[in-house]
């Protein structure tokens, strides 16, 4: 099959048509709305890749995006339905803010001091849900899902209560020192900054990206390389692939369920509690803010990306910076154009609902078929072995006698 047809195969398929009627009845909506869509669509796109500035916007948001999605993606593949990334990456932001914040020394000690709690205390909380199952039988759906709530709470009254300097207007701590900040992949006010800028120019893709984005990029970079690795490279991963496909045949070849849960909660919840950190101490964030990782909804939205890509870590760096576009360029669209900026929660609402419409139907369409030879229990499965199947006609009520016949004729 050439890479052309297949790619035309592809362009058919549930994804693509989703995304296309989804910006189509986005269109609709711009109508209503008074706006010219083709204008629309174009500041979005202008918005969000067209110019330095949109392109390095459009990859900071992505980074947490594609980073939650991976953690999602790493239950769900194993067929554990983690829906707590939020309070995982929250709790996560929370403690390794406080490391960064508040723990005395030197940045060489206190940043990489700062990742390890954030990691453990997210993979913490990801495994209190895989506990409550293997020991009490409560579903981790449900249990990941509740345990949001104390997590945010908990959040807001100790950055309220116990950590909110007096000085500043926003409820937040104190500033993180810059030297454990994350900093820009290129200082802004260093002097190869400079050069890139007499280079390239101030306003270029390239000047913009190196000075407006910090190396949580590379950070996100080696957490997508190594999820491919895992997933194809490791016997964890392999084990993980065929749990979420069929859970019994893992079962039935010697691989304990239970186990296979604590290390899924406890690595998804490790890489959501790493993102969420990483918006903390990234440039050009410096303060623990409450309510800020709620108000991003950048868990919520992962979850889409990762429904969207089928779990798989490529797929879901494309749907991510996909939807980071639209976040970014209905941002530009609402100040050019005046149009609310919540055209992107409803496109990406409608992508999802598409999406499973799409995936779904087919199923539908088979069950409803009508069968013409009676109920699906009455009709023998179809042989295709010529010796047992001789002719068409023999299909059937002939077939079970076949059966004793091959019988006698392989023992000759």
């Amino acid at each position: 099959m050439s890479v052309l047809h297949r790619f035309g195969r592809w362009l058919a398929g549930p994804i693509p048509i989703s995304v296309i009627l989804a910006l189509l009845i986005g269109a609709c909506f711009m109508l209503i709305a008074g706006v010219d869509p083709l204008s629309g669509y174009a500041a979005m796109l202008n918005g969000s890749f067209g110019t330095g500035a949109g392109l390095a916007n459009t990859l900071a948001r992505a980074i947490p995006i594609i980073g939650i999605g991976i953690a999602i993606a790493v239950a769900f593949r194993a067929g554990v339905l983690n829906l707590g990334t939020e309070g995982q990456a929250g709790l996560g932001a929370l403690a390794g803010g406080i490391v960064a914040i508040y723990v005395p020394g030197p940045a060489l000690l206190i940043v990489p001091l700062a990742f390890i709690v954030a990691i453990a205390v997210g993979a913490a909380w990801g495994l209190i849900a895989a506990v409550l199952q293997n020991l009490l039988g409560v579903p981790i759906l449900l249990s990941t899902l509740l345990l949001n709530y104390p997590a945010r709470y908990f959040s807001s009254w100790l950055i309220r209560f116990h950590l909110d300097e007096p000085v500043s207007d926003l409820v937040a701590s104190e500033q993180v020192r810059p030297e454990v900040q994350l900093s820009m992949l290129v200082p802004r006010d260093s002097g190869f900054a400079e050069t890139l800028r007499n280079t390239f120019g101030a306003t270029s893709p390239v000047t913009a990206v190196l000075t407006g984005v910090n190396w949580s990029l590379v950070i996100l970079i080696l957490v997508v390389l190594g999820a491919i690795f895992v997933n194809r490279r490791t016997r964890y991963g392999f084990e993980s692939g065929l749990s979420g496909q069929n859970a019994e045949f893992v079962r039935y070849g010697g691989v304990k369920p239970g186990p296979l849960v604590l290390r899924t909660m406890a690595l998804s919840g490790g890489l959501a509690g790493l993102f969420g950190f990483m918006l903390v101490i990234g440039a050009p964030n410096t303060r623990l803010i409450e309510g800020s990782f709620i108000q991003t909804n950048y868990a919520w939205t992962a979850l889409l990306v990762t429904l969207l890509a089928l779990y798989r870590p490529v797929g879901i760096v494309i749907a991510g910076v996909f939807f980071a576009a639209i976040m970014v360029g209905s941002d530009a669209m609402g100040r050019e154009l005046g149009l609310s900026p919540q055209i992107a929660a409803v496109i990406q609402a409608l992508v999802i609902i598409l999406l499973a419409f799409r995936v779904a139907l087919p199923r539908f369409r088979k069950r409803a078929a009508p069968v013409e030879d009676g109920p699906p229990f009455a009709q023998p499965e179809p042989l295709t072995d010529p010796h047992l199947a001789p002719s068409a006609a023999a299909v059937g009520s002939a077939a079970p006698a076949a059966l004793p016949t091959e019988s006698k004729e392989s023992e000759r």
